[in-house]
């Protein structure tokens, strides 16, 4: 990808110009090449964090810029700006296709790109409640009564930290068939709680992050109380003895896991490379027949939530698992064409001046049939696992880790509240999906994560499910 930093730069572009300006740059382009699209990027928003001793506020990360792809018949070629004078990007452009054009092997043979169908449309989140109208007072009010809430509640508090944020994302993609317009607004709020008796310590955290307004993501005193009760439990609480236990696991964990056995190791640019070991499980039993598993950016009240990618394809669900079967996985515009599949719309970029990758959006196992309480008085001897932290996987192996801060002992159907900290769970993605013997109907989708893409390359992105029932090796 090319990077150019442009003078003269003109602030505030209508929008209506910017998709004419755009829409004519492409036709130019398709002269010389035969396939063109661009993409125009905005972020903006507002981060506040506060602790006993210090509160900030600080911008989100401002972003603003164009990208520009071509395709010259057997490779993508890609040009970033972030600043731009119309008639000097224009000449620069012409000047890089034809460069782009030049470097075909004409012993190859040449392939067309579909540019979908013809479409000019607007979309726009819904929302009660536009942060963006709130003063920053009242903003950073809300912050310093979870806060308060928190430091009050209990001796063993030792401090929290507050965070109350804000993000509004704005693009807009045209290709000789598309001009797509998106303005998304994105809240999220979470409170870290850190505890000490004296003699041990531990932190523990909630939160919530969705595309609609503070009033949704708010977090209550009831689960602040809550929050820091479950805390104190953790403070000496013991290790767990390894090996292999009968597992509930909660809707956050079951997200995690989603997000780890089908995460990078699905997103179809691995495939391309032969990195990902799941291409060769492709329309076999991964799973027990119980298990569904989706990835939706068209759930776009949720974080991962959007109305089309970053490489203009309109947001549909993609159907992982279907009663046990891996079905398929998550696209870019390249691994698409050059694998020959069908796109899913999981092209998607940290920024305006990064490439686009196959990258998961809301991925969640869907419900099943059991209530939770049916699954824990199943359970004769085993642990309930709540409060999910992290994840990693080896897509060439297909192993995944998945780690958190709470096992509760579950005796004769019955947890008794004895709790071990921390907790890791260890396996084979098929060996481990294959162990699932009850789905809950309670399917819940947490928006908090964000994932990297080999330790960069980072989205938004969220996890979610029901209760699982599951065999699974813990230490």
């Amino acid at each position: 990808m090319q990077n150019q930093n442009l003078k003269n730069f003109e602030k505030g572009l209508a929008l209506e110009s910017l998709k004419t300006s755009l829409r004519e740059l492409i036709f130019d382009l398709e002269k010389i090449v035969p396939y063109a699209s661009a993409l125009y990027k905005r972020s903006s928003g507002l981060a506040i964090n506060v602790n006993r001793v210090q509160e900030s506020i600080e911008p989100e990360n401002p972003i603003e810029g164009l990208v520009f792809t071509l395709w010259n018949g057997q490779q993508f070629f890609e040009y970033s700006v972030n600043t731009w004078d119309w008639a000097l990007l224009k000449t620069s452009l012409l000047t890089w296709a034809k460069n782009v054009a030049q470097q075909v092997d004409h012993t190859q043979a040449l392939s067309q790109i579909d540019p979908g169908p013809k479409l000019s449309q607007e979309f726009e989140s819904p929302l009660s409640e536009d942060p963006n109208r709130l003063s920053l007072k009242e903003k950073l009010d809300i912050a310093k009564d979870n806060l308060h809430i928190a430091l009050k509640a209990d001796p063993t508090v030792s401090n929290a930290i507050s965070v109350v944020g804000h993000v509004t994302l704005e693009d807009v993609y045209v290709n000789r068939h598309k001009v797509l317009h998106q303005k998304i607004l994105r809240s999220d709020m979470m409170l870290v709680v850190f505890l000490s008796d004296g003699k041990t310590s531990c932190e523990i955290f909630e939160g919530r992050s969705k595309n609609t307004g503070l009033n949704h993501v708010q977090l209550t005193e009831n689960q602040i109380t809550n929050l820091i009760e479950d805390g104190k439990k953790l403070l000496h609480a013991p290790r767990l003895e390894p090996g292999f236990y009968d597992v509930i696991a909660d809707p956050d964990w079951s997200g995690i896991i989603a997000h780890e056995c089908f995460g990078h190791g699905m997103e179809t640019d691995l495939y391309v490379r032969e990195r990902a070991l799941s291409q060769h499980y492709l329309g076999q039993p991964i799973a027990s027949t119980i298990v569904n598993m989706f990835d939706d950016p068209s759930l776009i009240g949720e974080a991962g939530g959007f109305y089309f990618d970053d490489e203009g394809q309109l947001s549909t669900p993609t159907h992982i698992i279907k009663n046990g079967i891996l079905l398929q996985g998550l696209t870019d515009m390249a691994s698409a064409h050059q694998l020959n599949i069908m796109r899913s719309a999981n092209g998607r970029r940290e920024s305006f001046a990064r490439k686009a990758y196959a990258r998961m959006t809301n991925t969640f196992f869907e419900n099943g049939a059991h209530d939770p309480k049916e699954m824990i008085a199943s359970v004769k001897d085993g642990l309930y696992l709540r409060y999910a932290t992290n994840g990693m996987e080896d897509p060439q192996a297909w192993g995944i880790q998945v780690e958190g801060l709470w096992a509760e002992e579950i005796k004769n159907g019955r947890r008794t509240g004895k709790i071990y900290s921390p907790v890791i769970m260890t396996g084979f993605v098929p060996e481990l999906l294959q162990s699932i013997s009850m789905v809950g109907n309670d399917r819940t989708i947490s928006g908090l994560g964000m994932c990297g893409k080999g330790h960069k390359e980072w989205v938004k992105n969220t996890t979610g499910g029901p209760h699982l029932k599951m065999r699974a090796r813990l230490a």
